[in-house]
């Protein structure tokens, strides 16, 4: 096994441990495109799409008038947010957000301008099973600043070794 694949399997297990505490079965390092829950497991990347990151900040600071202080953390977070909300988000309000999500990527696909894009991303994460998944993420991470700085401690080095060893 490569040294990649083996710090890639570490990192995974690494996130997966970490994550366990909040009722996540496993995460797993999706690359460079996004970030998701899925089926118990959430999927998260290590790079920033700088203008979608810039929005969700923006987004952020407006709604819940939280600066968000490292977009990974926060949007491992929100991802848990999504698991710690699932259950609340069913029957009319999950099929209006996945809709509305569909309605949102085709016309993000062709939007001309950044402040089309820019209004298409905050209608995205106004959807109720988007706010109630950053809702989540600002609370916890403002009640649990200490234990999210201990879990940076033990996420960092596995990160670092992945981006080391990555070709």
């Amino acid at each position: 096994m490569s040294k990649t694949k083996k710090a890639l399997k570490k990192m995974n297990k690494v996130m997966s441990a970490e994550l366990a505490s909040f009722g996540i079965d496993k995460a797993k390092y999706t690359g460079e495109y996004s970030y998701s829950f899925k089926k118990n497991r959430v999927d998260y990347k290590l790079t920033n799409d700088a203008i979608e990151d810039k929005w969700f900040r923006e987004f952020v600071k407006e709604r819940f008038r939280y600066e968000i202080k490292s977009d990974f953390i926060i949007s491992l977070l929100h991802e848990i947010g999504h698991a710690k909300a699932n259950e609340e988000i069913t029957g009319d309000i999950l099929d209006f957000c996945l809709n509305e999500k569909a309605r949102i990527g085709v016309e993000m696909m062709v939007a001309e301008d950044e402040e089309t894009g820019r209004t298409l991303s905050f209608q995205y994460f106004s959807l109720p099973d988007e706010i109630m998944a950053t809702q989540w993420a600002v609370n916890y991470a403002e009640t649990h600043k200490k234990e999210l700085k201990k879990m940076l401690k033990r996420i960092t080095p596995v990160i670092e070794e992945y981006q080391r060893n990555r070709g």
